[in-house]
């Protein structure tokens, strides 16, 4: 497969936390595809899955390589109880994850923990990538004390690689599951002015992004997880409405998106000009390198 052809690749045995939501299925196929075994970390135990907590330290032993995914979902109103949720889930498990290698015989080698381009903060026009300094507001905060927790990995030997991945696009799942819909009935339109970048990554090539940087023993530290080319959010509704076949004339404002999803109008309406500068530098082989092609799949 594409991505493979950098390095040569020794089957491994991956450990993935989150590994049954959209992205971790990605993940999973793709990593059963190359010949590696897989090892799930779930809430509940049994079913050949090992338990996910966050109170006791994970059992990673035997993982060779290990994929963490997990966390709340950040998709829902933003009430003071859902942003602990985000924020603990993902300091909590990371802890506890990095507490399961310190604790085990043998230590993985590597350890792919997902982050966010939300480390970024609203970047406006300004383009950022993985040399661009921590953002702020809420989003920021949450990637920025993460990835601090996933670092400390490296303390015991272990190469750690943060991937900071872009908006999600993909038939089955993630945000698009909610926008297709709209689309598809010819409601889709821009959200507040439509000048805002969005930076997207297509699901297929987020997993082969993984596998990379599982099998690629050069990468380590910050990755962004999106396409070459940044898009406008009036540019993303217009690639979402050709490949819906439907016009896309339903502009939702601002201050409505403000007024009915209070701080979640942040994901909506921040801008995110991000480029994926060590992928580029690698000669990654995307399969959708813009946010036209990857629509096509999307609502084919």
């Amino acid at each position: 497969m594409r991505h493979l052809e950098m390095h040569t690749k020794n089957s491994m045995n991956i450990g993935i936390t989150g590994g049954t939501g959209f992205i971790g299925h990605a993940v999973q196929k793709a990593l059963r595809s190359q010949g590696d075994d897989v090892t799930l970390f779930s809430r509940r135990e049994g079913e050949g899955r090992r338990l996910f907590s966050l109170s006791q330290p994970l059992d990673v032993s035997g993982c060779s390589g290990l994929v963490h995914l997990a966390g709340e979902s950040i998709l829902g109103l933003w009430t003071q109880e859902k942003r602990r949720r985000i924020l603990s889930s993902r300091v909590e498990g990371t802890r506890r994850l990095v507490e399961g290698i310190a604790a085990a015989k043998e230590r993985p080698r590597v350890l792919v923990s997902a982050s966010a381009i939300g480390f970024y903060g609203d970047t406006g026009e300004r383009i950022a990538d993985e040399d661009s300094p921590a953002g702020t507001g809420f989003l920021a905060e949450v990637a920025q004390a993460w990835e601090t927790e996933a670092m400390k990995a490296e303390q015991y030997g272990v190469r750690v690689v943060r991937l900071r991945i872009g908006f999600v696009l993909g038939r089955d799942g993630g945000a698009m599951k909610l926008i297709k819909p709209v689309f598809r009935a010819g409601l889709g339109g821009t959200l507040g002015s439509g000048r805002q970048w969005m930076s997207c990554i297509e699901v297929d090539d987020l997993a082969a992004m993984v596998l990379e940087c599982l099998h690629n023993e050069s990468i380590s530290g910050p990755m962004n997880a999106v396409m070459p080319a940044p898009v406008t959010n009036a540019e993303f509704t217009k690639a979402a409405g050709r490949a819906a076949h439907r016009p896309a004339l339903f502009p939702a404002p601002a201050f409505a998106l403000r007024l009915m999803l209070g701080d979640l109008s942040h994901l909506m309406l921040d801008s995110q000009r991000i480029l994926p500068k060590r992928f580029e530098g690698l000669s990654f082989p995307y399969q959708y390198r813009n946010v036209s092609t990857a629509m096509t799949e999307v609502f084919r």
